[in-house]
């Protein structure tokens, strides 16, 4: 084997080997992430923890966001990525993450909930859940995420709290204290799918940005789009306010990846 045929080959080995090659942000991955891979070569699909993630070019690689559920276990887990030229199964450590805890005395309506009201709440619910699944095939999001609003983080991501010393489910989003009718921005391209008004999360808008991925924006004082509306990355959407079950004005800011609620602080700094 001459040489010059055996450097090709080892470039050759090396630019495929570059291209199967497991990047991906946060450099330590944990229960409530999202997790934003990237290759270099052509990619499919990527199949993480039973569900199947889509991918979007960004700054000239190919890209998916994955989510991480709060309730998986530390440890390793397989990630297989379909390229146009073949499949690669690879792993993918899963940090432990502890998140705070609040326990709080309340009047007890804020813990019962009225006579006749659970079976509202229990359709509400269902229909957010139900929009936040779907996957939309095309790409709509434009490049990285920004911030709806500037504001101090009231409440963060997995935050469980304790009622009279009941527990709640972990928080799904997390809270921006922000004065009434302050302006909310869409945190990135997409299609508004969602918009009404609820009795937990009162006035909400939610954004389909393509592939299975959302954003959310509750306890609204007005709201500007429309269902099937296209906004641009910054668009003014909304103004904030107190509606739905609160204690005071903030913005409730979601995100959700194949149906899997994340931290919308992490999803921002991944890109």
């Amino acid at each position: 084997m001459s040489r010059k045929f055996c450097i090709l080959f080892g470039l050759l080995f090396l630019a495929k080997a570059s291209a199967w090659a497991l990047d991906y942000r946060p450099e330590k991955p944990f229960p409530g992430a999202p997790v934003l891979f990237s290759f270099q070569e052509k990619v499919k699909k990527l199949t993480f923890l039973g569900r199947n993630f889509y991918p979007f070019a960004f700054q000239g690689k190919y890209c998916v966001l994955a989510a991480i559920p709060l309730g998986t276990s530390p440890g390793k887990y397989s990630v297989a990525i379909f390229f146009t030229r073949g499949k690669k199964e690879l792993s993918l450590k899963v940090f432990p993450k502890k998140y705070p805890e609040e326990h709080l005395k309340v009047p007890k309506k804020m813990v019962r909930y009225p006579p006749g009201v659970l079976s509202r709440i229990k359709r509400e619910i269902r229909l957010i859940k139900n929009t936040v699944s779907r996957i939309t095939p095309e790409p709509l999001l434009d490049g990285p995420f920004t911030w709806p609003a500037a504001g101090r983080l009231s409440s963060p991501f997995g935050l469980r709290r304790f009622f009279n010393g009941e527990p709640r489910s972990p928080h799904a989003g997390l809270d921006i204290a922000l004065p009434e009718g302050t302006l909310v921005k869409a945190a990135n391209r997409g299609r508004v799918v969602l918009v009404g008004e609820f009795y937990l999360p009162g006035k909400t808008v939610i954004i389909d940005h393509g592939l299975g991925i959302y954003t959310v924006y509750c306890h609204l004082e007005k709201i500007l789009v429309k269902e099937g509306e296209l906004v641009a990355k910054g668009q003014k959407i909304a103004f904030s306010g107190k509606t739905g079950r609160v204690t005071g004005p903030h913005l409730h800011f979601g995100v959700y990846i194949a149906g899997v609620k994340v931290d919308p602080k992490t999803l921002l700094e991944v890109f």
